[in-house]
């Protein structure tokens, strides 16, 4: 007779169900099928329950979580009930959060007198242990083999190359924060705020306050705590909180970057010289999986571009990955990774022996280098106490760019259920309190997560204090206008214009306008009121006059239409259709009118030329060597910034296309039929894996679609080129090759000329990690001549930082970032059409 005792878990509720093995299946299927869950695991009672039957020969008991009971207890309770008795129990325990230390307590209590069945069923690990060998096979046996493991845990890394620099979110606000966009609120007031004016007046005898600038102007109080009469602009102020609105989205979307894949563990690693110190205590046996995978993320997704690298396991013992820091390329990195799934977890958390031998080994020349990080993984607090490393990581800190960031991950229970307590102890409250207590003294950054999420992080707090501030500027901007609108008398201050409002992004539909009160007009409200005036400063005063309207000679800014989606076409091409000038937004073409030139007449009586009248009123600039007058208004300056900004960002994204995928190595592939060859020669070698790797890529990128040939060959490359120009139907040939073929260069192009005039095939060609001047211009020659197009994929990670910079900066700095030198048709058409309009942004922006 066997009796089954089973405990199953959903969500987090528990319930057993008993049955005799003579019930029928069909009868037991359905009373299963009624069960609900309930109550604890209480195993106490069922035992009792069950083991009052003499007649029972077999037990087994399915366990899915730690008992109501302990062990000791319900083993003990067991042995007295089954001794004399020959009753085999079987224990199977599945998706058990902790199945080590429940199965190393029966094992130590000799709960089990049978065979014991282990089994754990996502990771589909099934152990039977025999009971006379149970604690020593457990024992031999790495906790890490039964837990449950991610798809492809243990498979090579997957090492990918970040496109831009990485930075902590109090540098990146530096160029992306209010203050650096110019959108603090009293930067934005400060033209049209103004102190109170106080006076003596004899007559009085006594100081006496303007009243005029309360009756025209807003009194709000500035960020010292002083008084200031504003004037209420609110166009400006709509305007404004527009732009707030479109930073805070910005600030979202980091705050979502920040918290995917391995900166949801570790942040953002930011140095290029980094050591890794992780946590391999006891008390993380559970975990093991979790801090490898965390590790694996790391080397993947943010360690690939660093310069040096280590990692440094500590428990009791320190066990360092090197003796010293070496060099973050790929071999490297794989290296690293299989060494971290060899760890294993014992002792307790001897954090400042691995911190001395990091400073003192790793970093013991820190007094040469800059950008050192050090990255601690940890579940909990070290065995030290925290004033002593924070005085040890002070000192060590001081005067050297050196930081300590300290990513802690918040395990589900306090103490590991093995019963295995550290040196010393805290809860995970006690234990982020310490951290950041530690973090200060080493200038470094403190991240506090969990398997549910980030429960605290520096650089995340950083961003939502940016947020915050926002949105008090944008409560400050609906106070100023809900003040007017009180002094006004009317519901909107002004119905021509959009009302600003806390949320940041509310219009109202237009309104008749209506007469507002008219206070005595200032300089500054006349402005206002006539926005076509042509404005004349003197110095007896200010003059206003409008001039009769002219036929106008100048043209209007266009408002320019570009794809959204890329087109699979050369730059040459691509710049037919969408290239400044095609879009007539030549800043010459448009700003200045044809009798805009500046002269000088001779004046007899003076013997000499002397500049008309009206050059001293109107601004004059030089283009191509020639002075002449501006015929523009600011606000088509302001249109034409606009079309050139949109244009401008149109250009980075195809760039950046042109830069991503199998377009970084092999370039835009534009035909149906093409032959690939690829250059398999001696040199070629060391590159052969990554090219294999790159070739895949291109062949489901680009190539899926279309009828290819891919072809490899020793240095009789370009031999195998003129076979490949007797293929039918090919349209194209692309050549990879790292340097110019064995044979004359000379009789190469001739002989391929020669063929082509039977078949007409262009050939592109790929010049890969070859710096032969010689044999790059030949490559060149080769494409020109057969009318393709010559690609070189040197400068992409530049060429990519330099794209990331521009789109999330801005384009003001016409000399930061720039792009490298680009030598690849199409890459270097597109970049020199990006710097020309950025040249004419500079110069709209100047004349405004």
């Amino acid at each position: 007779m066997v009796y089954f005792i089973q405990h199953l878990q959903i969500e987090c509720a528990y319930f057993f169900f008993i049955f005799f093995s003579s019930y029928r299946l069909r009868e037991a299927r359905q009373w299963v099928q009624q069960l609900a869950p309930g109550g604890g695991c209480n195993l106490l009672k069922a035992l009792k329950h069950v083991l009052t039957m003499k007649e029972l020969n077999s037990l087994v008991i399915i366990v899915g979580s730690c008992t109501n009971q302990p062990l000791e207890i319900l083993a003990d309770y067991a042995q007295q009930c089954m001794l004399g008795r020959k009753l085999l129990a079987h224990v199977v325990i599945y998706d058990c959060s902790s199945p080590t230390a429940l199965v190393s307590n029966c094992v130590d209590t000799h709960f089990l007198q049978c065979p014991f069945i282990y089994f754990l069923s996502s990771c589909s690990v099934f152990s039977h242990i025999l009971c006379g060998d149970v604690s020593t096979e457990f024992a031999n046996t790495a906790t890490s083999s039964f837990l449950p493991k991610p798809p492809k845990h243990e498979g090579p890394l997957v090492i990918q190359t970040p496109c831009f620099l990485a930075k902590t979110s109090t540098d990146w606000l530096k160029t992306n924060g209010l203050k650096a966009k110019k959108l603090n609120l009293y930067q934005v007031l400060a033209p049209n705020a103004f102190s109170p004016v106080e006076e003596f007046v004899p007559i009085l005898q006594k100081t006496v306050s303007s009243t005029l600038h309360e009756k025209v102007m807003m009194q709000f109080e500035w960020h010292d705590g002083t008084m200031k009469n504003i004037h209420v602009d609110l166009p400006v102020l709509y305007n404004y909180q527009k732009l707030l609105a479109k930073m805070v989205r910005i600030y979202e979307k980091r705050i979502d970057w920040l918290s995917v894949a391995s900166r949801r563990i570790w942040g953002s690693v930011c140095e290029k010289r980094v050591v890794i110190l992780v946590d391999i205590s006891a008390t993380n046996s559970m975990y093991i999986i979790h801090i490898q995978h965390y590790l694996r993320l790391l080397l993947e997704e943010q360690m690939s571009d660093k310069d040096y690298f280590n990692i440094i396991a500590f428990g009791s013992d320190i066990v360092p990955w090197q003796l010293e820091l070496v060099p973050s390329q790929p071999e490297n990195l794989q290296k690293a990774w299989r060494w971290v799934l060899s760890l294993q977890c014992r002792g307790s958390r001897n954090f400042m022996s691995a911190l001395r031998r990091a400073v003192e080994v790793d970093f013991k020349y820190k007094d040469k280098h800059k950008s050192q990080g050090l990255y601690l993984l940890t579940t909990g607090i070290p065995d030290q106490e925290t004033h002593l490393i924070s005085t040890y990581m002070a000192e060590v800190c001081r005067g050297f760019d050196l930081q300590l960031h300290v990513c802690l991950f918040s395990v589900m229970e306090d103490v590991d259920s093995s019963g295995i307590i550290p040196a010393r102890y805290a809860n995970p409250t006690e234990t982020a309190i310490a951290f950041k207590e530690i973090v200060p003294a080493a200038n470094g950054r403190f991240h506090w997560f969990g398997e549910a999420g980030i429960f605290e992080s520096d650089d995340i707090t950083v961003i939502v204090s940016e947020i915050e501030k926002a949105n008090n500027y944008s409560q400050k901007c609906a106070f100023l206008v809900e003040s007017l609108k009180q002094r006004s008398g009317n519901q909107s201050a002004n119905p021509l214009v959009p009302e600003a409002s806390s949320n940041m992004l509310v219009t109202k539909e237009k309104r008749k306008p209506q007469k507002l009160p008219s206070p005595k007009p200032t300089a500054l409200s006349l402005a206002r009121m006539v926005p076509n005036a042509t404005l004349f400063i003197f110095l007896l005063g200010t003059v206003y006059q409008k001039y009769p309207k002219t036929m106008c000679t100048r043209k209007s800014v266009p408002s320019v239409t570009l794809p959204k989606k890329e087109e699979i076409c050369s730059s040459k091409e691509w710049l037919t259709k969408y290239s400044i000038k095609k879009l007539k937004l030549e800043l010459p073409r448009l700003m200045f009118g044809p009798s805009c030139t500046h002269r000088k007449k001779i004046v007899e009586s003076l013997h000499k030329k002397v500049s008309a009248k009206y050059c001293t009123i109107f601004p004059s600039v030089e283009v191509n060597g020639v002075v002449k007058h501006l015929q523009v208004q600011s606000k088509q300056l302001e249109i034409y910034t606009e079309q050139m900004e949109k244009v401008l960002q149109r250009y980075l994204q195809r760039i950046q296309w042109l830069l991503s995928g199998s377009r970084r190595l092999f370039g835009t592939i534009l035909e149906a039929n093409v032959c690939v060859l690829i250059d398999t020669s001696g040199s070629m070698d060391p590159y052969l894996p990554h090219i294999t790797k790159e070739l895949a890529s291109l062949i489901w990128e680009q190539l899926r679609k279309n009828e290819v040939s891919t072809e490899t060959q020793y240095k009789s490359l370009f031999a195998f080129s003129f076979k490949a120009l007797s293929f039918q139907d090919i349209e194209a040939l692309y050549v990879l090759t790292d340097g110019k073929p064995d044979t004359s260069c000379s009789l190469i192009l001739k002989e391929i000329e020669s063929l082509r005039k039977k078949q007409d095939i262009k050939i592109h060609t790929i010049s890969f990690s070859c710096a032969d001047r010689e044999a790059n211009e030949f490559l060149k020659k080769l494409a020109s001549q057969t009318g393709g197009r010559y690609h070189c994929s040197f400068g992409d990670v530049d060429g990519q930082l330099a794209a990331h910079r521009m789109l999330v900066e801005g384009f003001d700095d016409e000399d930061d970032p720039v792009f490298p030198y680009f030598e690849g048709d199409d890459l270097k058409k597109l970049t020199e059409e990006v710097a020309k309009a950025r040249s004419f942004l500079k110069q709209a922006k100047s004349l405004r």
